[in-house]
């Protein structure tokens, strides 16, 4: 079976997060980014739930978790600027 859809969205999600980095790596002074990904039957809430895929068989497919900036020393960025405003125009396209 060819799972052409999620490869090119695969590859689309992976240019626009490398896209992103570029202009993050320039516009702050963070060390590494964790890139963390999670298998959906692996998440459990808060009441210790976990919710497995609704087709009742385990996914291949991995979700992105979140990107984050960190410091080599442990510590990462908080209390960041709310007010900051995202301008999708200084994201490098070209």
């Amino acid at each position: 079976m060819i799972r052409k859809p999620a490869t090119l969205f695969s590859a689309s999600l992976a240019l626009l997060t490398f896209q992103c980095f570029r202009v993050l790596c320039v516009a702050q002074d963070f060390d590494f980014f964790y890139f963390v990904q999670q298998w959906p039957g692996a998440y459990c809430d808060s009441r210790q739930r976990c919710f497995y895929p609704k087709t009742g068989k385990p996914t291949a497919d991995f979700g992105i978790h979140g990107l984050w900036p960190n410091y080599k020393n442990g510590a990462y960025p908080s209390n960041c600027d709310r007010d900051s405003v995202f301008h999708e125009s200084q994201v490098g396209w070209n």
